[in-house]
């Protein structure tokens, strides 16, 4: 208790008597008091009384709200006057000061303590389905529970918190657990069970208050469910993962056996790596057009349950290119050989086209790294790859078919026409017979055995007369034509030929070199008297005059 007195001062006068009997009479002043009580405790929201006691009675009393809690009705007047206390979160105090006026004037004050006890009211639980909106879940369903509809009865409290906790029933995976919202999605079952929860929410006084709540869960048609995964698009010789494991079983375990299914007119196979596990492997075949295949997963669990689904793959053919490539199977760096797959020296030859996959090719015929060729006789009819006789050869990537010389027939000019050891000067016509600029006619049986001139087209024309290897459109090949013949990966060779595909190459000593000529005219402001050769032994190009010799080897179309 806090209380303020005014204590009132008695001034007492003394008369003295004087001869003669008369006396004097005095008055007494007394001082404005008041007394507001002793402190007090009162539970929220109930009324309770001011009151207070004043000296001399008749003056006027009012009462002021010092600190505390807000009260409306503050200020009020009365000795005693009625008061509800305020509802509060917790316990807390307020004071109050009465002040009083005396009749006369004069003024006193007293202060009192009053205190409230919060009296909370416990939070409501209430469950809510609101997922499924219609029927009984099922497996894969979103199932979901609210807890919005919870409140708190006190006027002016509020539910804060929220408390999910499964008590039994079969593992659910929740999105959280301290949401209004609880979300789950219904489980792979293989007998009807029952889920128990219960709920708790808490008040913004710390209150709190529980309920048990239970959801009846359904038995899946299927108890196992396989999931062979998406289908995919691939390019061939890329390395293709299928994967089962998003498979579903009551229990969780599960093993796995892929099976390739045949599709109709469809007979493209592949070898796969872990046929019996979840995540298998293939290496894409090689394909020419875009093919699909089709792979189907049987799933079982321990239980002995089984489901299969299957999925399609869809081979697309590798952007290759439509020549040979260079025969490059190693990379390197400045000094040393590396992994293809470094990224500091990425896309060089071994690593691009299709060499980097010539382990994979699904050839027609025969050639190192990449290269592919089939061997023809003299009407062009496909040999055996062991054939050790042949006239030419094909081309399996772009179908050109080549000239394959005769072997050592004698000494120029005294050989057959078709010798690798002749040579000839750079001339050729045109489509309307006209020559083409800066040719040059080479004499008669100089490098060649022609009466006519050893110039290219007279060979040409020689070639064609005959109808060789099927055909009477021999020419010569263009720049990038001869150059795809050239297989820079080979080692050890006086060239960079294939000899077994390409025999009877002059020897480097005749000439002191191995130029063959080109259709490719130098525009390098010379009056067009230079054309490009190919050097078979370092594969390298040059302009060279047209007025020298060089070999030739002869293309056609089929």
């Amino acid at each position: 208790m806090h209380v303020t007195k005014a204590v009132p001062l008695l001034i007492s006068l003394l008369l003295s008597a004087c001869g003669g009997g008369s006396s004097n009479s005095g008055s007494n002043t007394e001082n404005a008091s008041i007394n507001a009580g002793d402190d007090f405790t009162v539970l929220e929201k109930a009324d309770f009384m001011l009151s207070a006691q004043v000296s001399p009675a008749g003056g006027t009393v009012s009462w002021q709200l010092v600190s505390g809690p807000n009260i409306e009705g503050f200020p009020q007047e009365g000795t005693e006057i009625s008061v509800t206390a305020p509802d509060v979160k917790s316990d807390t105090v307020a004071q109050f000061r009465a002040d009083y006026i005396a009749p006369d004037g004069q003024s006193s004050s007293d202060t009192i303590r009053v205190s409230f006890t919060s009296q909370n009211q416990l939070p409501i639980p209430v469950v809510t389905q609101t997922l499924p909106e219609e029927g009984q879940a099922k497996y894969l369903d979103i199932m979901e529970f609210s807890a919005a509809d919870s409140e708190d009865p006190d006027e002016n409290g509020r539910v804060v918190g929220y408390a999910w906790q499964q008590l039994s029933g079969p593992t659910l995976t929740v999105d959280t657990t301290t949401e209004q919202k609880l979300r789950f999605v219904h489980p792979l079952l293989v007998n009807n069970d029952v889920a128990k929860f219960l709920l708790t929410v808490t008040d913004d006084e710390s209150g709190s208050a529980s309920t048990e709540f239970t959801i009846t869960l359904l038995k899946a048609e299927k108890p196992v469910i396989a999931d062979a995964g998406q289908e995919q698009t691939v390019t061939e010789f890329d390395l293709v993962t299928l994967n089962a494991s998003n498979s579903k079983t009551a229990s969780g375990n599960f093993s796995c056996v892929w099976e390739q299914i045949e599709l109709t007119g469809n007979k493209t196979a592949v070898e796969l790596t872990n046929p019996k596990q979840c995540i298998a492997q293939f290496i894409a075949p090689d394909v020419d057009v875009a093919t699909s295949i089709a792979f189907r997963v049987t799933v079982t669990d321990p239980n002995g349950y089984i489901d299969s689904n299957t999925t399609s793959i869809s081979l697309q053919p590798k952007a290759l290119g439509f020549i040979q490539d260079t025969g490059l199977s190693d990379c390197y760096d400045d000094s040393t050989k590396i992994s293809c797959a470094n990224s500091d020296y990425p896309r060089q030859d071994a690593d691009v086209g299709r060499d980097s996959v010539a382990e994979l090719l699904d050839k027609a015929g025969q050639g190192r790294a990449s290269f592919d060729y089939t061997k023809l006789n003299e009407f062009a009819d496909e040999l055996p790859d062991t054939a050790t006789s042949f006239s030419c050869v094909r081309d399996n990537i772009n179908g050109l078919i080549w000239e394959v010389k005769l072997a050592d027939t004698g000494t120029v000019p005294n050989t057959n026409v078709r010798d690798g050891k002749n040579h000839y000067t750079w001339y050729l016509l045109d489509d309307k017979g006209g020559a083409f600029p800066g040719g040059v006619i080479g004499a008669a049986n100089s490098t060649c055995p022609s009466n006519a001139n050893c110039g290219i087209q007279t060979y040409i024309d020689t070639v064609n007369s005959s109808n060789f290897c099927g055909g009477s459109n021999w020419r010569l090949p263009t720049y990038i034509e001869l150059l795809s013949l050239i297989d820079f990966g080979r080692e050890g060779g006086q060239h960079f030929l294939d000899p077994e595909l390409f025999p009877n190459i002059p020897s480097p000593s005749q000439l002191g070199h191995l130029y063959y000529w080109t259709t490719q005219t130098s525009l390098d402001g010379r009056s067009l008297s230079q054309a490009f050769i190919l050097d078979m032994q370092t594969g390298n190009d040059l302009a060279y005059p047209k007025s020298n010799t060089a070999y030739v080897r002869l293309v056609r179309t089929p």
